[in-house]
């Protein structure tokens, strides 16, 4: 694809972007701006606290707790090459307010027998209410990647101004923003009103009018260095992971599992769908003892779906901490 060519508003280098990119970091002076020119004033980085070697380090310790992984994995595993990339994420504070006015129906109890009622009927009432919420919505901005690293929940905490110097240190790709600032921001405010929205239809039936008041109080762009790793497991196989490197938290790993912890798992998958068999024939063949059947079967198809789902899960991801 042909690549346009802008030159930066602060130190006036000439620079080849995708046309698609909204915003662009110089790879001279590290100014973030729009093809515009406009300059951004909130762009931000997470600071790089695991090198390569600490963030390997990591994922040992991580993929060694994985089912199926062989208990020697820390001997055998090895480092095959890998490289860091800051991706691009919009990160927007929106405060929403919402007043609305519907209605709602209401049960009306009536002809009370003993301690239960022979007849129910229904009215419309009309309800109003408000509702404030504040949240802070993050957006991954640039081309399309992987999905773990589009929906990433990044941590904002400790971030700071962006420091094309560490980015350098590091020989890291940056990636650029593919969603304008503004749309960003929209995007952010919409999101917000869904959320709020949602609420307010789980309690009003039918709404007939609404204000509302939406307002950004907080608009940043930040830069995740994000490790991605390629290893093996004592074989040819290589494999693939990606780690945060300011938290050295696992996004995603291709797991190294075992030939015997297959061999087991399908075993162990059959064994269960036997004993589901089993009770199915009592509950069929030997009436008196149908809910036992019944709880061997429902037991016996959820352990045998378990089984299935470890041993065919071919990635892991870390639990955010």
């Amino acid at each position: 694809m042909k690549m346009t060519q802008l030159t930066c508003p602060n130190c006036g280098a000439n620079l080849s972007v995708h046309p698609s990119d909204a915003i662009i970091t110089c790879e001279y002076c590290g100014t973030s701006f729009e093809p515009g020119g406009e300059r951004m004033q909130k762009h931000y980085a997470m600071k790089v606290n695991f090198g390569q070697n600490e963030a390997f380090d990591t994922l040992k310790a991580y993929l060694v707790k994985v089912p199926g992984v062989s208990n020697d994995l820390a001997s055998i595993i090895s480092f095959k090459d890998g490289n860091m990339t800051y991706y691009p994420y919009w990160v927007t504070n929106v405060k929403g307010i919402v007043s609305y006015v519907g209605r709602d129906r209401k049960a009306t109890f009536r002809d009370k027998v003993k301690r239960r009622y022979s007849s129910i009927s229904w009215e419309w009432v009309d309800e109003a209410g408000r509702e404030e919420q504040t949240r802070q919505i993050r957006q991954y901005a640039g081309p399309a990647v992987r999905r773990e690293i589009m929906n990433y929940p990044i941590a904002t905490r400790g971030r700071r101004y962006f420091n094309l110097k560490e980015a350098q240190k590091y020989t890291a790709n940056i990636v650029f923003s593919r969603i304008p600032e503004d749309q960003a921001k929209q995007q952010a405010i919409s999101q917000t009103r869904q959320m709020i929205m949602s609420r307010i239809q789980k309690e009003t039936e039918q709404i007939d009018n609404v204000r509302e008041s939406f307002t950004v109080t907080d608009h940043a762009y930040v830069h995740v260095p994000i490790y991605s790793i390629r290893f093996t497991a004592g074989g040819g196989k290589v494999y693939e992971a990606a780690l945060d490197a300011s938290n050295g938290r696992v996004l995603y790993s291709d797991i190294p599992r075992t030939t015997g912890f297959k061999l087991k798992a399908g075993f162990t998958t059959i064994l269960w769908f036997v004993v589901a068999a089993a009770g199915g024939v009592l509950m069929i063949f030997l009436p008196s003892f149908f809910y036992l059947g019944l709880g061997l079967l429902i037991i016996a198809l959820v352990l045998a779906l378990m089984t299935l789902f470890l041993s065919f899960r071919r990635t892991a991801a870390e639990s955010a901490r």
